[in-house]
């Protein structure tokens, strides 16, 4: 169709050399334009077409989630459809539809993903669309808009449905289920944790369960096994509840960038989110009251201590997107107003980093006043990039290892003031500190933690 368009404005221009020829070209143009008409007015209007679209509630951070429009309109069986849609500029296109089959975004070379195309076939067609979010918190899909190409390929009608919906990007959480299963079983060797003495040796037993891989073949109940036909293993139960606060640093030097891959860059707030949120799960698994807390400059967030499965839901709720503030963070106003609003003992776990030569003994009489009341695990996370150019991974220049020389030699001065202010300090790349903390809290739970490392 476009070839006669381009055909009949030939024909004009030989038409103005050649006026015999004229009276064909107005019959023509005039065909045209009543083709023209008829296509636009067989063709149903966007506003008339019914749309929905469903996507989910949630989704987690770097996670991929689907989106499904869905279009009616009978009147427009056999037409071709095009949708965009306006999104959170955190978000990346996966994949899209064309023509009912979904492709790679990458195929389109546009960081919109370009057009959902399709044909509508009995009335109705779908689109699916898979995005991933580089950013946590409230993220919205906008308005749509809709272009309708008409049966002879003359005329596009088209229209822009005004609407959003919202998307709640949380922390993943993606191991947590494998996290809470080696828990119960206590395997946490698995997980991480390095092997803890215990003390006094097995003193009360508890339950029996059956056998998992992994267990102390001493443990085995060997008479239960006998009766059941299948291993069991006999639980004691040595360690004592406690009060759990995490204690989450969302500060300006949170907001470096700690890891980045397919999914995008992951600062050191959302390792530290990711980390804390696991923590205390498995602390309320085991029966721990546990609460939550989010500071900068001072206590942006506070959740108190709670038993419960649902507490962690609660918790979840409150911080998901919770993002560095880029202000300095004021590590002792914050344990202040903690011990205000908690005034009984507790174990705080603070997520955080060194802060700098000028500020570090703000932040170690910070832990020193709050260790007369609490009891205090810190984890600092370092600079993944740093630390790689210190162990002489990767490309780096001469400078840029004197840098990095330099900035560990600093660090390790600031960590050793640190770790004589009554605290447990731990120094741990982001996300490798959930295996450390563990380690401590189970140590707390013993009464085996030490005030120094």
């Amino acid at each position: 169709m476009y070839f006669l368009i381009l055909g009949l404005c030939g024909l004009s221009v030989v038409g103005a050399a050649f006026e015999g020829l004229l009276p064909i070209i107005w019959i023509l143009d005039g065909m045209l334009l009543f083709s023209v008409l008829v296509d636009w007015f067989r063709t149903p209007a966007p506003k008339g077409i019914e749309v929905s679209r469903n996507l989910p509630e949630r989704a987690g951070l770097s996670a991929k989630f689907m989106r499904v429009i869905q279009l009616r309109c009978p009147a427009a069986v056999g037409l071709e459809v095009e949708v965009r849609e306006d999104f959170s500029p955190n978000f990346d296109v996966v994949t899209r539809s064309l023509y009912g089959d979904l492709k790679a975004s990458a195929l389109v070379g546009d960081p919109t993903g370009g057009p959902d195309v399709g044909v509508m076939a009995e009335g109705t067609l779908l689109f699916e669309r898979g995005y991933r979010s580089r950013s946590r918190g409230n993220q919205k899909l906008g308005d749509i808009r809709l272009r309708v190409r008409g049966a002879l390929g003359l005329t596009y009608r088209q229209a822009r449905l005004h609407g959003s919906q919202q998307i709640s990007i949380e922390p993943p959480l993606a191991g947590l289920d494998r996290i809470l299963r080696l828990a119960a079983s206590e395997r946490w060797h698995d997980l991480g944790v390095r092997r803890l003495r215990r003390r006094g040796g097995l003193t009360e037993f508890e339950s029996l369960r059956e056998y998992v891989q992994g267990d102390d073949l001493n443990l085995v109940d060997w008479k239960a096994f006998a009766r059941r036909g299948f291993p069991i293993v006999r639980e004691y139960q040595e360690e004592r509840g406690q009060e759990l606060i995490v204690v989450i640093d969302g500060g300006r030097r949170m907001g470096s960038a700690a890891t980045s891959g397919e999914g995008g860059v992951w600062t050191k707030l959302d390792h530290a989110l990711d980390t804390g949120l696991e923590l205390a799960a498995v602390a309320l698994q085991a029966g721990d009251r546990v609460g939550f807390a989010v500071f900068d400059r001072r206590l942006r967030v506070y959740v108190p201590p709670v038993k419960g499965s649902r507490q962690l839901g609660r918790i979840k709720e409150a911080v998901f997107a919770e993002l560095p503030s880029g202000l300095e963070s004021d590590l002792g106003r914050a344990l202040r107003e903690l011990s205000v609003l908690h005034r009984r003992r507790a174990l705080l776990v603070i997520l955080s980093d060194v802060a700098d030569p000028l500020s570090v003994n703000h932040q170690r009489q910070a832990l020193n006043s709050g260790s007369k009341r609490h009891g205090l695990v810190m984890a600092t996370l370092d600079d993944p990039s740093l630390r790689a150019i210190e162990d002489g991974d990767g490309e780096a220049t001469a400078g840029e290892r004197a840098v990095a020389f330099a900035l560990a030699e600093e660090r390790a001065q600031a960590l050793q003031s640190l770790r004589r202010s009554g605290a447990f300090v731990l120094d741990t790349l982001p996300a490798e500190s959930a295996g450390p903390l563990l380690s401590a809290w189970l140590e707390a739970r013993r009464g085996r933690l030490a005030t120094s490392r």
